[in-house]
């Protein structure tokens, strides 16, 4: 693929719907989606972009998965199960849909906090179904992955260590520094260069 900045408005629209993630991190996985998208790419009748747009959905939907802050998400789950049932006793006890106010009143949480608590879980649900539907009927293109497997093998030890334990084992960096011995700076820019060595091993 020759010049993926033509389709930089193609990612940048798409980064918009992820809250939790670098930019950064989510352009180089929207460059490897169109990377992707291009080597499946076999039908003339469809647009390119069009067709891309799952690709580079995904690869973000994945890293932004990966990216989570696990605790906060429990807290925030937590949270918005305790909302709803909260408004679902307080509908039998007032007769109506209670509001957010009178939520926030009965389980002695801040308003704004439900507020944020209930719009991060709904923007994370919506992501999650539309993952789900862009996967349906599709089947995963066991040579990419192959490619994918070999790239990273083809990193030096301390590369290959840094991306496993960040992107299987789902790490933070501080922790990748304290388990490599290094310092967490120096994992973001080995994280940083593999990313590049991978995309263009695939490229």
């Amino acid at each position: 693929m020759d010049d993926v900045s033509q389709y930089d408005w193609l990612i940048n629209s798409t980064a918009r719907k992820f809250y939790n993630v670098e930019w950064e991190d989510l352009y180089q996985a929207g460059c490897l989606g169109l990377v992707k998208a291009y080597n499946n790419y076999n039908n003339p009748d469809v647009v390119f972009s069009e067709y891309a747009k799952k690709y580079v959905f995904g690869e973000m939907y994945e890293l932004s998965v990966k990216s989570r802050n696990i605790k906060l998400n429990k807290y925030y789950l937590k949270v918005y199960k305790l909302v709803n049932l909260a408004a679902s006793t307080l509908t039998q006890e007032l007769g109506k849909s209670p509001t957010l106010a009178e939520i926030s009143a009965y389980l002695e949480i801040d308003l704004s906090e439900i507020e944020y608590v209930i719009n991060i879980m709904e923007d994370m649900f919506s992501l999650d179904d539309e993952y789900a539907n862009i996967q349906v009927g599709e089947e995963k293109n066991l040579d990419d992955e192959i490619m994918i497997r070999d790239s990273i093998a083809s990193l030096d030890p301390l590369s290959s260590a840094v991306i496993d334990y960040r992107y299987n084992k789902d790490l933070t960096q501080s922790e990748v520094a304290k388990l490599l011995g290094i310092s967490q700076v120096k994992v973001s820019r080995i994280e940083s260069k593999s990313k590049d060595k991978i995309l263009e091993y695939i490229a």
